[in-house]
């Protein structure tokens, strides 16, 4: 009797947790278009000197500012004990052209005084994340998870005096730690401001991606959102190179919290 009244009290106890946390399935879907500005360096190969090898995206690449698609969704279900998922995609992808004022060894191609050379870089990120929430209420929710991000990128360098060119390609994954805030203002209904993140140190290479917004839902669960990205990719000796790039610049889009 006292092993069924056990058995009752934990199946009791459980099903109140359950019931706690979260009563049906939930989540949300976001789109839109991130305007980037990509600055810093890329060195390839990165056993040549600095002075020789150190590209600038904007003084040697003139990478150009870019508006490229981001896409997120999350999907929030009521058993405590697994966390909740998200996924996210975004694409930044800039190029430029202009005239070289010092030389510099790009891979296998050295590119000369007055030279003219058109550059393009692109970086793909892929993300997955296993979250739980730690506070869910009508004004604050906060998400606390790991990120499994896969970068898929490149570099090209075209010097269009000579004709010769060269690429470096990145291709890989990596684990993040993941935090996400949204606070209800109280001023008016609807509106709130927001925040997530996720970033990891290693090696000597530093990988982060924060993001801030306002967003207001109009009704039926849509709405819109808008703010600040910020993404650097610090890396050091990884696949034959080191870079310290930021890519930085204001989003918008749509959003269907449901």
């Amino acid at each position: 009797m006292a092993k069924r009244l056990s058995l009752f009290a934990c199946a009791a106890l459980l099903t109140a947790g359950i019931s706690a946390n979260a009563d049906t399935l939930g989540g949300e879907i976001a789109i839109g278009g991130w305007n980037h500005d990509p600055s810093g360096w890329v060195k390839y190969p990165n056993d040549v000197p600095d002075d020789q090898s150190k590209v600038d995206a904007d003084d040697d690449l003139n990478l150009d500012t870019e508006t490229d698609l981001y896409v997120r969704a999350k999907l929030e279900h009521p058993v405590p004990i697994l966390p909740n998922i998200r996924l996210a995609y975004v694409k930044t992808e800039s190029e430029g052209d202009g005239t070289i004022s010092r030389d510099f060894t790009f891979g296998d191609i050295t590119v000369g005084v007055s030279d003219k050379i058109h550059s393009e870089a692109s970086l793909k990120n892929y993300d997955a994340t296993f979250y739980y929430e730690l506070l869910d209420n009508d004004t604050v929710g906060l998400d606390l998870g790991i990120t499994a991000r896969y970068l898929d990128g490149y570099v090209k360098v075209t010097d269009k005096t000579t004709g010769e060119s060269d690429s470096h390609d990145i291709d890989f994954v990596v684990p993040m730690v993941y935090a996400g805030a949204r606070i209800a203002l109280p001023f008016l209904e609807g509106l709130s401001v927001g925040a997530e993140g996720s970033g990891i140190t290693y090696d000597g290479s530093t990988l982060f991606d924060i993001q801030g917004d306002l967003r207001y839902t109009f009704g039926m669960g849509l709405g819109a959102e808008a703010g600040y990205r910020w993404q650097k990719v610090k890396l050091d000796d990884v696949d034959d190179s080191d870079a310290d790039i930021d890519i930085k610049g204001f989003y918008a889009g749509l959003v269907w919290d449901f």
